[in-house]
């Protein structure tokens, strides 16, 4: 007559499971990849400075087009001739018609200045070039020239002067500088918090015009157990 099967003990119970989930937990490595690591500290400033850097790569470039065109112009032109509207529209300049944010308008108003300055453009023809470009916006000038009288010269310096107090007024820069002081992580995913700082850092540009008040004005906004994590990580990578 055979014995019957001795009864798992409460240890024996405990090593099987433990080896099952062992085993479980391995087969389901090899199955997904590993997550990323968590990003710390320095992964966010360098971000951000990558970002910035390739900015500075795209001026360079830019600047670069317009010196090589400036160069061509002073060969092909000859002094007493002025600058057409062609060798303005050689430097590719973009359309005005509206900016959903009043930095949008003053990029495109420095953009704008640099490629009239490229070209040679003497104040009459910034100010006739500019407003060609306005399209669908040009009522707008039309409408502050028919106020005028008809012999009126606007100079370069008028006209920056008024597309600013209508597409970068002062009131909405001071809105997006004070949105940008209570700027706060809170329950955003990081990347979103990163790009929402880098655009409204630019309203306040004297709040981060260094790194070290970049970086402390940024972990600063930080959700309390993100940056706790950070310090963390932070202390961890120091090493004992």
């Amino acid at each position: 007559m055979s014995g019957a099967p001795s009864e798992e003990s409460e240890e024996q119970r405990l090593e099987r499971e433990a080896r099952q989930k062992a085993e479980a937990d391995e087969a389901a490595r090899n199955q997904f990849p590993p997550p990323p690591p968590p990003m710390t500290q320095q992964n966010f400033l360098q971000y951000m400075q990558m970002m910035e850097e390739r900015q500075r790569i795209t001026m360079e470039q830019q600047n670069k087009f317009f010196h090589d065109l400036l160069q061509q112009n002073k060969v092909e032109r000859p002094e007493n001739q002025g600058v057409t509207l062609s060798d303005f529209q050689n430097t590719k300049p973009i359309s005005f018609a509206y900016a959903p944010e009043p930095m949008d308008a003053e990029d495109w108003l420095m953009d704008t200045e640099r490629k009239l300055n490229t070209v040679g453009c003497n104040d009459l023809e910034k100010v006739r070039y500019a407003t060609h470009l306005c399209g669908p916006a040009a009522s707008w000038w039309d409408n502050i020239v028919a106020v005028y009288p008809a012999d009126k010269v606007f100079t370069w310096d008028e006209f920056k002067r008024k597309f600013r107090e209508s597409n970068v007024p002062e009131s909405i820069v001071e809105l997006k500088r004070r949105e940008f002081e209570s700027l706060e992580q809170k329950d955003k995913a990081i990347l979103t918090y990163v790009r929402e700082f880098s655009g409204l850092s630019r309203y306040a540009v004297e709040e981060v015009n260094t790194e070290d008040k970049k970086k402390k004005r940024f972990m600063r906004g930080l959700n309390p157990q993100f940056k706790v994590q950070l310090r963390i990580l932070a202390k961890s990578g120091d090493g004992p």
